[in-house]
């Protein structure tokens, strides 16, 4: 789909950010002048300020950006099946752009920062219906989250999934550096999180149910390496559950963590049952190099 278009403009003066918005419906004022200031929006086939006066007889040019990536998805790709493929994604990758406009015009989202929308809708795996809502996407990871993820291919399997996401049948598995030493080799920590005054999302009564299992791997030198097992989906959860127990994910600046490179939490393996065969399916990511480094480096001895 692409709304690319060449207009000669009729009528009184009128700001050429504020034609460009009429003329794309559903883009905010502030992609549109982003895209004016990218050159992606010419007049007369000369790039100009957002604020440029458009008079009679002038020539409004829109190109929106075209699919391009930096990173190549078979890079990312550890399972392509026929309704599905499965990838390990980086650290420091957003999944999708911050604005909600990408999701009526996908075309927009190589007019900002490289997600990992912008290089699956880049060059799409075969058999990918570029149609479907969100790019395919069922679930997501924070930013600096690193670790395995489902994407799907068609409608149908999109939709079985984001209802099994729903009803807590898909079992998630995470590893993470803590600060601190946990006391217990295991436990379950069942306390509601919400979003608090100035938007920090914060464990609270009068947020919604978050539950996390976790197991202690190794305690050393003041840090732990826990495993988590979430049982719910809530945005933030194994950080704010972590912080909440008094050991904070190392790198989390948001909820003081040690500083590190990144957020040492790591999405280590995804199981579900396909919601179209009923086969039981399990990925898994490696604990990337940063990561290992990360607990090398806290736990040497003095």
């Amino acid at each position: 789909m692409t709304n690319n278009k060449k207009v000669i403009f009729q009528g009184y003066s009128k700001r050429l950010d504020i034609f460009v918005s009429d003329e794309l419906e559903n883009l905010s004022r502030s992609l549109v002048q982003k895209l004016i200031k990218e050159g992606h929006v010419t007049v007369n086939g000369k790039k100009v300020k957002p604020s440029w006066p458009l008079t009679e007889g002038e020539t409004v040019e829109i190109i929106l950006p075209q699919a391009h990536s930096q990173i190549h998805l078979k890079d990312l790709i550890i399972h392509d099946g026929k309704d599905f493929f499965a990838l390990i994604k980086p650290a420091g990758m957003l999944v999708h752009p911050q604005s909600p406009v990408w999701e009526e015009h996908p075309e927009t989202v190589f007019s900002s920062e490289e997600t990992l929308v912008s290089v699956i809708l880049a060059c799409p795996p075969k058999g990918f219906d570029t149609s479907m809502a969100r790019a395919g996407l069922v679930h997501r990871l924070d930013r600096e989250t690193s670790g395995v993820m489902i994407v799907a291919k068609t409608p149908e399997f999109q939709a079985e999934m984001v209802a099994q996401f729903a009803n807590r049948q898909v079992h998630k598995t995470y590893h993470a550096i803590a600060c601190g030493e946990v006391p217990n080799d295991e436990g379950t920590i069942d306390v509601p999180i919400g979003r608090v005054a100035g938007g920090k999302i914060k464990a609270s009564d009068v947020g919604r149910e978050a539950v996390t299992d976790y197991k202690v791997l190794e305690r050393k030198n003041g840090f732990t390496y826990i495993e988590l097992y979430p049982r719910t989906g809530r945005t933030n959860q194994l950080r704010v559950h972590l912080n909440w127990l008094g050991y904070p994910v190392l790198g989390d600046w948001l909820y003081r963590g040690a500083t590190a490179d990144r957020l040492m939490l790591h999405a280590r393996r995804i199981e579900f049952s396909h919601p179209l065969t009923g086969k039981k399916l399990k990925f898994e990511a490696p604990v990337p190099p940063d990561f290992l480094a990360a607990w090398k480096r806290v736990t040497q001895t003095k």
